[in-house]
């Protein structure tokens, strides 16, 4: 029995963390004793901006373990009071992370995004047991967030240092994978390409109720153009909605369902709704978060939208393809390596507001082709998606960092 603690900062409705809840609960459990570790106690605050996926975890019957640290967002004060208690929290997860490691004989340490790279990898490392990690579109978001001088200076070189602790670099895309190789340079752990897999429960309200929810009418004849992904700029949410003005100036009859937490505050879904008014466009266009069952907005979707510039292999996609959902998306990241264009989706290059457009024009038009590529997107799905297929995958490298370390502790002998 290997005995794994996975851990995450907190559990935010996420792909991140849809991935460790599909992980936790189709795991073979009688090869393996997972138990899910939280960093960060939880917050209203926090929960209400970006979800909380807490009650799928007890309802699945997945352990948690909540070490309760507060979140560092909370801490008031000029920039290095901020900072200094940033990394007093930060040591005291390591600490209380290896502690933990410690009594309960963990035998790995899988570690959840960047959070966790600083505190579980380390405490990992202090302990003597191997540690994994899973990251995602984090090269492409530190250059975002590295907008300060103090940050370019030493976050680099703090990344470098715990992935090359790692025994192992877990992602979901070739792409990505090239470009942690290429991060890291030298020392560099093995790298394995894992997508997500992904599997929506069952919608509990109809289609109807749904509409009406967002206020369309039930009854409408509208056809809906949907996009679920955090509100954030890199999503394409702006680009949608320029787009969406293309199609109705053309006299087609949309709705546009922008769903999704604003991660990053209400700045930016404020921003959309000036857009969407300015566009002339705001009674065809809704953007709010929706804190029920997400299987309930796939119901109320007719053609799948994702524009992102920024994106690996992001959780919406394959949850789109599992329902047979035609969709335009963009190229980035791994996407057009399982979006066929023209088989299983229509791929588009991203900040193309008229490319969408033309692509959605497509599908409004002919819903033939529309219907096609939903059936191939579904059977693209079974081959490569299911939880079962990721599951099995991380399994074995769980098994085969587990097997490396233990030759390698022999071998010190």
């Amino acid at each position: 029995m290997i005995n794994v603690l996975s851990v995450t900062s907190e559990l935010n409705l996420g792909g991140g963390e849809n991935r460790l809840f599909n992980l936790a609960r189709t795991i073979d459990s009688s090869r393996f004793r997972l138990t899910v570790v939280t960093l960060y106690a939880p917050e209203q605050t926090v929960q209400s901006r970006c979800g909380s996926m807490r009650r799928d975890f007890a309802d699945a019957g997945i352990r948690v373990h909540e070490i309760g640290l507060p979140h560092p967002s909370r801490v008031q004060g000029l920039r290095p009071v901020k900072l200094a208690s940033t990394a007093t929290t930060l040591a005291t997860a390591v600490a209380r992370l290896r502690q933990l490691i410690v009594t309960t004989g963990a035998d790995l340490v899988d570690a959840h995004l960047e959070t966790a790279l600083y505190t579980a990898v380390p405490a990992a490392a202090s302990a003597g047991v191997p540690a994994t990690v899973t990251l995602y579109s984090e090269l492409e978001l530190w250059k975002i967030y590295d907008s300060h001088s103090y940050r370019r200076v030493f976050f680099p070189s703090i990344r470098r240092f715990n992935l090359r602790l790692c025994s192992a670099l877990i992602t979901d895309s070739d792409i990505r994978a090239l470009e942690f190789g290429r991060f890291v340079g030298e020392s560099a752990p093995p790298l394995h390409v894992v997508p997500n897999g992904v599997r929506l429960e069952k919608p509990s309200r109809s289609r109807r109720e749904v509409l009406r929810e967002f206020g369309i009418p039930e009854d409408t004849r509208a056809k809906t153009l949907g996009q679920v992904a955090g509100l954030v700029p890199f999503k394409g949410q702006a680009v949608l909605l320029e787009a969406a003005q293309r199609i109705v100036d053309k006299g087609h009859d949309v709705y546009v369902l922008c769903v999704g937490y604003d991660r990053a505050g209400p700045a930016y879904p404020l921003q959309l709704q000036r857009q969407a008014e300015q566009l002339g466009i705001s009674e065809r266009v809704r953007i709010r978060a929706y804190p029920g069952n997400i299987a309930d907005v796939w119901n109320a979707i007719d053609i799948h939208v994702h524009p992102s510039s920024i994106d690996s292999l992001p959780n919406a996609i394959i949850e789109g393809m599992s329902l047979g959902k035609p969709a335009v998306v963009s190229a980035v990241g791994a996407i057009p390596n399982h979006v066929e264009h023209g088989r299983t989706g229509l791929v588009i290059p991203p900040d193309d507001p008229a490319a969408l457009a033309d692509s959605l024009l497509r599908l409004l038009e002919n819903e033939t082709f529309a219907e096609q590529l939903g059936r191939a997107a579904y059977r693209r799905y079974l081959e490569r998606f299911t939880p079962e297929v990721t599951t099995r995958a991380i399994e074995s490298c769980f098994e085969g960092v587990i097997e490396a370390h233990r030759n390698r502790r022999a071998a010190a002998r």
